[in-house]
């Protein structure tokens, strides 16, 4: 039965990620053009399509858990404020993370790793939302703050890429200079799964021996104003925000771990 099981959650991980693929090139090709023609400004177009993914979001973690491959669980999400002009940072452990964060957030802009505007299921997705791409550090930072400055919500992954299992957190400086730049409210989601799967360097066929099963935490937001000096070098203000970021998401996997 194991072993049926095994095959089972191969071929359905497969046909989940086929269903992404197809799902995102169908969306583009007629949802998304038709929003931007409805539209009345750029804005309210990219809000439209945010929306749309959210929708697709939430259904596709649906199937996957109906399909089992996968179980999940959300806690404190009433921590997670819907209000415009939100800053959410999340840690990376897994491949499917940025899918459970939007799935909670019906309207959210996004920073994404250059390489999605070249891939040729999600470039389509990229440009109708209006994400934001992390190509260049400085221009980031100001498409970010501006982002927050027009009322969006914006989700950051301070790691910029998946995070290896068992290897120290390794943050990067966009998260903390947005922080820094914006002084706006932050609030930590912090996700687990157990056993680990769709890890950096994992192909998609190589899945755990068990069911992975999600943990998804929104933490209390936290008033960057203790951590900012005026007249401070960004870079000192930096490793300061950046300390407390791994502190919150430190003890948040922790806490994952004594209770699951």
């Amino acid at each position: 039965m194991s072993r049926i099981d095994y095959s089972w959650r191969v071929f359905a991980t497969g046909a989940s990620f086929s269903v992404f693929g197809l799902g995102a090139l169908v969306i583009t090709l007629t949802a998304f053009p038709a929003i931007h023609l409805l539209s009345f400004d750029r804005r309210r177009a990219h809000r439209g399509c945010q929306y749309v993914v959210h929708l697709s979001f939430r259904a596709f973690i649906r199937m996957m858990k109906t399909l089992g491959v996968l179980t999940y669980e959300f806690r404190d999400i009433e921590n997670l404020s819907h209000e415009s002009g939100h800053l959410i940072i999340a840690n990376h452990p897994t491949l499917l993370d940025v899918v459970f964060i939007i799935s909670l957030l019906p309207v959210t802009q996004c920073v994404v790793k250059k390489s999605a505007w070249s891939n040729p299921f999600l470039a389509g997705v990229m440009w109708a939302t209006g994400y934001i791409q992390n190509d260049d550090p400085m221009v980031l930072i100001e498409d970010c703050v501006r982002s927050l400055e027009e009322g969006s919500n914006l989700v950051i992954f301070p790691e910029a890429t998946r995070s290896v299992p068992g290897q120290k957190m390794r943050l990067k400086r966009g998260a903390a200079s947005v922080i820094a730049a914006s002084r706006t409210l932050f609030t930590p989601l912090i996700m687990t799964c157990e056993p680990s799967t769709l890890t950096k360097g994992k192909k998609w066929f190589e899945i755990p021996s068990q069911k992975a099963h999600f943990r998804i935490s929104v933490g209390k937001p936290v008033d960057p104003a203790t951590l900012l000096t005026d007249g401070e070098r960004l870079s000192k203000s930096n490793r300061r925000i950046n300390s407390a970021i791994e502190e919150l998401f430190v003890t948040g996997i922790e806490k994952h771990g004594r209770s699951g």
